[in-house]
């Protein structure tokens, strides 16, 4: 059934979506001080027109050492200044909007807040807020150190606090797009178990494959799955494991699509993330050679183009459909 709601969607609009869940580029746009169209870059303006991706998740993440609030905030300015430069980009708040975006020949863009450290955390509603309000659509809970609001599987962290409940719930009553990646074994099957809406991976591989703490146990698969939501390829060359090449990427998408069905399956490359990408896809300009890999692997159209954003799209309609 969810294969086949993603092919109805996918016949219903003539322009294919092709989804990036994870692109860390305003982290490079804000240390080089450079435009989103500057050469060199793994997923700027060029790289993204040159492999076909018409949905792009920017994330706003806070490092370690820094002040995180002003931080998030001066990374949202720059994406905002990119934006403003470039006609072929738009902010897009829906998965309508994406569609007639990408329609329209234009890149949307769906910004992503990459840990919950970002938020002022004596008053962090105010603070998700504010962020909602300047276009933000996806939250990921944590990044490689637990929050007051989670566990982080880069420290071990345990589950949800009480603080960490009220954020997950303000989410989803609000159309937001809950994001697991980064989050501990603990958290994520707490919010896949009691989300009433898809929970999403955005840039996470399987455990199984590549035992590294920041990718999925079968388990935590399942569960995201059984939400309806998506796990985003990350083509980071240590956490595809194997030969860390394009038939490794191939082989963590037969993975997941063992585990949790075609359905789960998404891209979130993690491009512009300072990551060994693998060998054979070096930048977003090459993703096309994945969805020939995958077609070669024995995935039919239709899966494939679950991957390259009909999975998500799906997904994400079914976190803003239950806004109340």
């Amino acid at each position: 059934m969810v294969l086949l709601v993603s092919i109805i969607a996918a016949v219903a609009w003539g322009t294919p979506i092709q989804a990036d869940l994870h692109l860390d580029t305003p982290t490079q746009l804000h240390r080089k001080e450079v435009g989103i169209d500057a050469p060199g870059l793994e997923a700027g303006l060029r790289q993204l027109q040159a492999g076909g991706t018409n949905l792009a998740v920017e994330v706003l993440w806070p490092p370690r050492r820094a002040d995180h609030v002003a931080h998030t905030l001066a990374l949202l300015d720059r994406l905002e200044s990119a934006i403003d430069s470039q006609d072929m980009l738009q902010i897009v708040r829906s998965p309508t909007e994406a569609r007639t975006t990408g329609e329209a020949g234009r890149i949307g863009v769906l910004v992503s807040l990459e840990g919950t450290h970002g938020l002022k955390e004596d008053d962090w509603r105010a603070s998700l807020q504010g962020l909602q309000a300047r276009g933000l659509g996806m939250v990921g809970l944590t990044w490689s150190f637990s929050t007051p609001f989670a566990g982080s599987s880069g420290d071990g962290g345990g589950g949800l606090t009480e603080k960490g409940r009220e954020l997950v719930s303000l989410c989803q009553a609000t159309g937001l797009i809950v994001d697991l990646s980064h989050a501990s074994r603990d958290t994520t099957l707490e919010v896949c178990t009691t989300s009433p809406v898809p929970v999403i991976a955005s840039h996470s591989n399987a455990h199984t494959l590549s035992p590294h703490p920041r990718n999925l146990s079968d388990d935590e698969i399942r569960c995201i799955a059984a939400t309806g939501g998506v796990i985003g390829l990350n083509l980071h060359g240590p956490f595809v494991g194997g030969a860390r090449d394009l038939g490794a990427v191939v082989a963590q998408a037969n993975h997941l699509a063992h585990i949790g069905g075609h359905g789960v399956v998404a891209l979130g490359s993690d491009f512009d993330g300072l990551i060994q990408p693998v060998k054979g896809l070096p930048n977003a300009s090459n993703l096309p050679d994945l969805w020939r890999a995958l077609k070669t692997a024995g995935w039919s159209e239709a899966q494939i183009r679950g991957v390259q954003g009909e999975n998500f799209l799906r997904a994400w309609s079914g976190v803003t459909s239950a806004v109340r």
